[in-house]
């Protein structure tokens, strides 16, 4: 009875701190909304896109319990420099193979003037393959997306 009430005691006097632990890449895609539009417009295969993101290096030694904040080494951005000399809009149409696989499965149904994180695993971003001396083979991305316009297809 006696180490049953101090074994109690011990666990109320612990601190309740959530202590964070890396996090391995994920294996599977995962999209989250950072931002959720009101506008009732929403990215469908063969629509253009015109939007700004950042792009990170997946780092599975920062300590977080959330996949999107397990940011590395910035890599690309459309609206920083010394990656763009001034903000330049990214526009590609959705669903032609212009962009990563990751891309073409994370961007439908967003909304416009909406935010989203995307977490792509190697096998839906560049594989085995070197994107030169920025994105080693085997990569996990994380992008954060901004979509500012959708033009519908007439198709």
């Amino acid at each position: 009875m006696i180490k049953f009430f101090l074994i109690n005691l011990l666990l109320m006097l612990l601190p309740t701190k959530n202590y964070l632990f890396s996090i391995e890449p994920p294996k599977t895609l995962i999209i989250k909304d950072l931002k959720e539009s009101e506008v009732n417009l929403e990215v469908e295969v063969n629509d253009n896109l015109s939007l700004h993101y950042d792009g990170w290096l997946f780092d599975k030694n920062v300590k977080t319990e959330n996949f999107c904040d397990a940011k590395g080494k910035k890599f690309d951005s459309t609206v920083e420099k010394p990656f763009r000399p001034t903000p330049t809009l990214f526009n590609f149409k959705i669903g032609k193979g212009l962009v990563i696989p990751g891309w073409e499965l994370g961007l439908l149904k967003m909304k416009k003037g909406g935010i989203r994180c995307l977490v792509i695993p190697y096998q839906l971003a560049y594989g085995h393959r070197e994107m030169g001396n920025v994105i080693p083979a085997y990569s996990t991305l994380i992008f954060e997306v901004t979509l500012i316009e959708i033009y519908k297809s007439k198709n």
